[in-house]
């Protein structure tokens, strides 16, 4: 077996909640330092910074193209897909139905950064993107789908903002591919309440900081740090995964 040990949720400085540290040469360069050689950029209901961070990684980390989705029931879903093309097509959907900043900020901080592999400000995304966007939890999940991604309830032991948060419940039956669980969820066991979904459970850090990467993540067993043997080793036997905080 070769493990890699992945951390599925990361955001750079464009998610309007991230610190302006996230930027894609800080972010492989953490990954690296924490030992991880996969890890996935999970903007907001975006992915524009995609390519910069792949360009960054190439040769040290695999970056899985993402995107945290914020459903019309203010559920998060990640969508991580085979490459940023189909990402950010995914992206263009949700972005269309998301409403425009009524002033761009003037604070840094809360720009939303469009950035380069140089970590150059190269522009600002003038959607909210910590809106809600106007697809529901059903046509989330058949977007993801649509674009070849991997579907994942995210966070789904918090009190806010994850799909059992938002609906009371979790649906059964679904068409998720996986369940994100916390770092502290996993401490405390609370994992053990999703086990009889029959999804594979994983475990990723939703860093919104340099700190904050690699305290969560997921040991995968992967031939080879591609999108194809990432995807199989998600979604295979569980004893190809091994959930770590």
């Amino acid at each position: 077996m070769t493990w890699r040990a992945a951390d599925l949720h990361i955001h750079s400085a464009l998610s309007p909640c991230a610190a302006k540290e996230m930027t894609p040469r800080r972010i492989v360069a953490q990954a690296a330092r924490r030992g991880l050689g996969v890890i996935a950029l999970c903007d907001h209901n975006s992915a524009a910074n995609v390519r910069a961070l792949q360009e960054v990684a190439q040769g040290l980390v695999l970056v899985v193209a993402g995107m945290e989705i914020m459903t019309r029931e203010e559920a998060h879903i990640v969508g991580l897909f085979p490459d940023a093309e189909r990402a950010e097509a995914a992206a263009r959907s949700v972005r269309d139905t998301l409403p425009l900043l009524k002033k761009l900020p003037s604070v840094y901080e809360e720009q939303q950064l469009l950035m380069d592999a140089q970590d150059r400000v190269i522009g600002q995304e003038e959607r909210m993107l910590g809106a809600a966007s106007a697809l529901d939890l059903d046509e989330t999940v058949r977007l993801i789908h649509s674009h070849g991604g991997l579907a994942v309830a995210a966070h789904v032991d918090r009190p806010s903002f994850s799909v059992v948060s938002q609906l009371g419940f979790f649906p059964e039956p679904n068409d998720f591919d996986a369940i994100e669980v916390t770092p502290i969820g996993l401490r405390a066991g609370r994992e053990r309440k999703f086990r009889d979904s029959g999804l594979p459970i994983i475990v990723s850090s939703d860093s919104h900081y340099l700190d904050n990467i690699g305290q969560g993540f997921t040991e995968l067993d992967m031939n080879a740090l591609d999108f194809e043997s990432f995807a199989f080793a998600q979604k295979g036997p569980e004893s190809g995964r091994r959930p770590r905080a």
